[in-house]
């Protein structure tokens, strides 16, 4: 893990060379610069990314992996995006599907407002299986100097399709047009890309792949996924579903992911998002030194749903990264090391995890920063909280 060490050690003196009060735990101003606000999300992408990655590269259940080791009988499948970002609202590009060819269970469509000046209408259109989703609205740009959309609309309905692709029926009408509205936390609709992020974490733009369409179990039709932005430092990511019915949609449903990335990845036929527990956030440290267990998240009938003890090969992948994390800086580590015992408790290896603590504790490795719990307190601390958030046995 030395490139993530890196990785981390620069983001850390970025951070508080730019803003010295994240080691304070202060909030910010209201007007933070979107560097600063990308950067602080960075380190977390880092993490989420590399998790996201081994599930979007399956083309099996992950349930079939658990068996044998990542990467080894693993057949990749393609997760295609759909980049059609372009200056004026256009109608959706005729694709193909070949009859007998599987699709994979989400798309995602590019809009690139970083680039964009300000004042320029912008459309962005994605295409999975048989329905069509198109984003518009005009560039703008928040107090915060943050890219965003004007008068955003969300407009689904059947894609154009041709060639020898099988056909579905869909009634009169079928469709909609919507307003889009921003979080209840924000003044402005933001977006912030929820794609699949690369091992080093992504490198395109955050506000790019912001539309998805997604496969959910107990669907007929795609889910549209909105990723936005409430436009602050500690906050900050909002994952938005709106299910679609042949007669129309379901309910507008937000879930507040806060301060870590998400980012969508294959299940078999099914989409699952990957992110992290934000309430591990300053629970043990600065942010800069918090570690943020995995979670994983499916939308259904009744909302978005924690699924992540269904996928306890990538809680222990995130386990051994958070170990090696802390082995790389202890003095600083608490709060990283909190995430890993949340990780193990997960994977149902509690008892060794605090068998270990007590070890590092003995060890005299269970300092830290002033104003930090630490030795005796912090281990009494972390028990009480990972039993309040369902993790450990109290």
């Amino acid at each position: 893990m030395p490139e993530r060490d890196d990785i981390e050690a620069q983001l850390r003196q970025e951070l508080l060379r730019q803003a010295p009060e994240f080691e304070l735990g202060t909030s910010l101003p209201g007007r933070v610069s979107a560097l600063v606000r990308r950067s602080h999300r960075v380190r977390m992408a880092v993490v989420i990314g590399a998790a996201a990655v081994v599930v979007a590269a399956v083309a099996v259940p992950l349930s079939s992996l658990r068996s044998e080791p990542l990467g080894r009988k693993i057949t990749p499948a393609t997760t295609p995006t759909t980049p059609t970002t372009s200056t004026t609202p256009s109608t959706p590009t005729s694709t193909t599907t070949p009859p007998n060819v599987a699709l994979a269970p989400f798309s995602c469509a590019s809009l690139d407002l970083w680039t964009t000046p300000t004042g320029t209408p912008v459309s962005s259109t994605v295409t999975l299986g048989l329905v069509s989703a198109t984003l518009t609205g005009t560039r703008a740009t928040t107090p915060g100097d943050d890219p965003a959309l004007s008068n955003p609309v969300l407009s689904v309905g059947q894609a154009v399709l041709s060639g020898p692709a099988v056909t579905q029926p869909f009634p009169s009408g079928f469709g909609f047009h919507m307003s889009v509205a921003p979080p209840a936390q924000a003044d402005a609709v933001i977006p912030w890309s929820i794609a699949p992020a690369s091992p080093q974490g992504s490198t395109s733009p955050p506000n790019s792949d912001a539309l998805c369409l997604a496969e959910f179990p107990g669907f007929s039709l795609p889910t549209v996924l909105l990723g936005l932005d409430t436009g602050g430092a500690h906050c900050c990511t909002v994952v938005r579903a709106i299910a679609i019915s042949s007669s129309g949609h379901g309910p507008v449903v937000d879930d507040e992911v806060g301060n870590p990335a998400a980012s969508l990845a294959a299940d078999g036929h099914s989409a699952v998002i990957v992110s992290a527990d934000n309430a591990f956030a300053y629970a043990f440290g600065s942010y800069a030194a918090s570690g943020l267990p995995l979670k994983v998240l499916q939308f259904g009938a009744g909302g978005f749903t924690d699924v992540t003890r269904q996928h306890l090969d990538l809680v222990a992948k995130d386990a051994a990264t958070w170990w090696t994390t802390f082995n790389a800086d202890p003095g600083n580590g608490l709060g990283v090391l909190a995430a890993w015992v949340a990780d193990e408790c997960v994977v149902g290896q509690a008892t060794s995890a605090w068998s270990t603590v007590g070890q590092l504790q003995m060890q005299g490795k269970l300092g830290g920063p002033v104003g930090w719990p630490t030795g005796t307190a912090y281990v009494s601390a972390l028990k009480t909280f990972l039993a309040q958030h369902g993790y450990c046995p109290a």
